[in-house]
């Protein structure tokens, strides 16, 4: 997700030599330009309509107009993570799991209704947040100077590929869940205010690994990807031949009628298709002695808990890894709202999973 990547850049810039005295003056100028005069509107999505008091998109508006003036890359994406860092606080919104709540005052109908009482102006919010960045700045430079990473704005699906076999000592991630939770809406704020217009945003949410009911499947166009290379075929096969993932996916099509969303069966083939190839990847980009760690929570639809833990660390066993542990956390996670009504409350695992590739 680009907001993530926007804080990494951040924090690089941050801790390596930042110059401090440009900062505090630019922040400050920041701040008493963002609230003179009036900004254009928001080109707002329609998920987004109405999220802010119109002096704060106003404010909102012109905090970027005065960034986008700034030369220094390293102030302008300090002060960019800024900006995006408070636009909850200055919204009518409030991220919760799968989606954005809403308070009335955004003249929408909303239900269970929110009540976030008086916001914040810009001014405050951007004013406190600045100083907090500005007090952190030698942390950051005694704890992470020395290397700005490379950052790579992409999907795995499409970036992993291209790097070279045997490459990577360790990998430390936690990829989306198969779980419905949908980044792009609960982000959407932000990722509209990184430039990110309807159609965009439609774009990058079927870009991303499927996670949502709303994903298509992408195995065709990774087959055209890959052309003659084998990496995806043995990706599919893995996900075809797994026995518990396909005797989920045979029970929930059983059951199909009774989904409150058909789709969540394509939800859970398309996520571990592509995991399958991700997966995959790793086997090939991670060196001999190498480590994976990830964490993932299982889910459950419709009664039927989904043992990713299990699928994926078998998926890892296929491609060249040797699964180590998978440890569990103390306390899980229960299952959605909706099936606690039927089907009672049902812990499921949350886990972190440590592969390693054997050394010769």
């Amino acid at each position: 997700m680009p907001v993530g990547n926007l804080a990494a850049m951040a924090v690089a810039y941050a801790s390596n030599g930042i110059d401090m005295g440009c900062l505090e003056k630019q922040a400050k100028s920041l701040v008493r330009y963002s609230v003179r005069g009036t900004g254009n509107r928001m080109k707002q999505m329609p998920i987004t309509q109405g999220a802010y008091p119109r002096k704060t998109e106003s404010a909102l508006m012109r905090a970027q107009v005065f960034i986008s003036k700034i030369d220094d890359p390293a102030i302008a994406t300090v002060l960019t993570l800024a900006c995006v860092s408070i636009l909850e606080d200055v919204s009518y919104t409030r991220k919760d799991g799968q989606f954005l709540r809403w308070d009335p005052q955004s003249g929408r109908v909303v239900s269970p209704k929110l009540d976030k009482g008086p916001l914040p102006t810009v001014r405050e919010a951007l004013g406190k947040r600045l100083s907090e960045i500005i007090a952190d700045v030698p942390i950051l430079e005694r704890t992470y100077a020395g290397h700005i990473p490379t950052l790579v704005n992409g999907s795995s699906l499409n970036e992993l590929k291209k790097l070279q076999a045997n490459s990577i000592d360790a990998v430390v991630t936690s990829p989306p869940y198969a779980n419905r939770y949908d980044y792009t809406r609960t982000y959407a704020l932000e990722l509209e205010y990184l430039g990110y217009g309807h159609e965009q945003l439609k774009a990058l949410r079927q870009s991303l690994l499927s996670a949502t009911v709303e994903n298509g499947s992408k195995r065709t166009s990774i087959e055209k990807d890959y052309g003659e290379d084998s990496l995806a075929r043995e990706a599919f096969r893995m996900a075809d031949e797994q026995p518990a993932l396909q005797e989920i996916l045979g029970n929930l099509t059983e059951q199909a009628h009774e989904l409150s969303n058909r789709n969540v069966i394509r939800l859970v083939k398309n996520y571990f298709t592509e995991m399958a190839v991700v997966v995959r990847e790793l086997g090939r980009v991670v060196r001999p002695g190498g480590n994976v760690f990830m964490v993932n929570d299982n889910v459950r639809y419709h009664g039927e808990e989904v043992p990713v833990d299990l699928i994926l660390s078998d998926f890892a066993e296929q491609s060249g890894f040797r699964c180590q542990t998978i440890r569990m956390l103390e306390r899980g996670k229960g299952n959605s709202s909706q099936q606690m009504g039927r089907f009672g409350r049902h812990e499921i695992r949350k886990c972190v999973y440590h592969w390693e590739k054997p050394d010769g």
